[in-house]
């Protein structure tokens, strides 16, 4: 798959709630190529201040109008600089990066979504893709934050769902506790879902990871990571992978260019 870099224009650029912004760029030559679960490398500014480039989701594809967005929460210096970006300004981006979502099986009745905090901005392009791939599996979303303030408005997933569930750290909406214990509580041995999708912080995809292997759920998962090349140069985003059964050594997997998006089984949660 052919990789861009394209001074993309900002059409829009909003806060969803107090932490968090979508973004939305003409950029034709990288929306051509994206896939749901791939990223893009921005440069949030012109100077080398900040220096290295930040990795990004796809949140929304539209490859007919050569549009993406991008959703992000502001949490240092290079997400604040991006969050002043105005209309019409461009930012350079390079993509699409990494190895996306796969389809489900066309036999799978439902297909659960499970998002914690940030890692809703990667599951909804998979969503949209899954309900055009596989109209007729059930869909249902488990959507995970600290507090309810965190949660993206509804408007851009509840259409993509049959069942939305909302879980929260404190209790100010829906389910109070993680996300892997809403699902739990709604599950029974005849409701497991046919396949399942992730993305969030490692220590809810780890307690995810455990309990889709210990259902034998087949899963695949969005992982999110510090990264400073995107091309699995730097080193910066690996992570302990499966064991090389030839060294017996454990073999380590970059999130940015084998990833971001891995079957459970691939990961060595215990070493994270």
């Amino acid at each position: 798959m052919k990789k861009h870099m394209e001074d993309a224009i900002i059409l829009e650029n909003v806060r969803l709630n107090p932490t968090t912004c979508r973004m939305i760029l003409q950029a034709p030559a990288v929306a051509r190529e994206a896939r749901p679960g791939q990223f893009v490398m921005v440069r949030v500014d012109s100077s080398f201040d900040p220096f290295l480039r930040r990795p990004f989701s796809f949140f929304r594809i539209d490859r007919n109008e050569g549009i993406i967005e991008l959703v992000y929460r502001i949490v240092g210096k290079g997400t604040k600089i991006m969050s002043t970006k105005q209309k019409g300004e461009t930012v350079n981006i390079v993509g699409p990066m990494g190895n996306g979502f796969r389809p489900p099986p066309e036999d799978a009745a439902s297909v659960w979504f499970v998002a914690g905090g940030i890692g809703m901005a990667a599951l909804v392009a998979c969503m949209e893709d899954i309900r055009l791939r596989r109209p007729r599996s059930r869909r249902v979303l488990f959507y995970g934050a600290k507090t309810h303030s965190e949660f993206i408005p509804k408007i851009y997933f509840s259409s993509l769902c049959h069942e939305v569930h909302y879980s929260t750290d404190d209790g100010s909406a829906g389910f109070c506790g993680t996300v892997l214990d809403c699902m739990k509580s709604v599950t029974g041995a005849n409701s497991l879902p046919s396949y399942l999708y992730a993305c969030g912080p490692p220590s809810m995809l780890k307690h995810t990871a455990n309990w889709v292997i210990e259902n034998k759920i087949p899963a695949q998962f969005c992982l999110e990571s510090v990264m400073g090349c995107g091309m699995g140069a730097c080193l910066g985003c690996a992570l302990p992978g499966q064991v090389d059964y030839g060294h017996g050594k454990t073999r380590f997997v970059h999130v940015c260019f084998e990833g971001p998006v891995f079957y459970p089984e691939q990961i060595r949660w215990e070493e994270l």
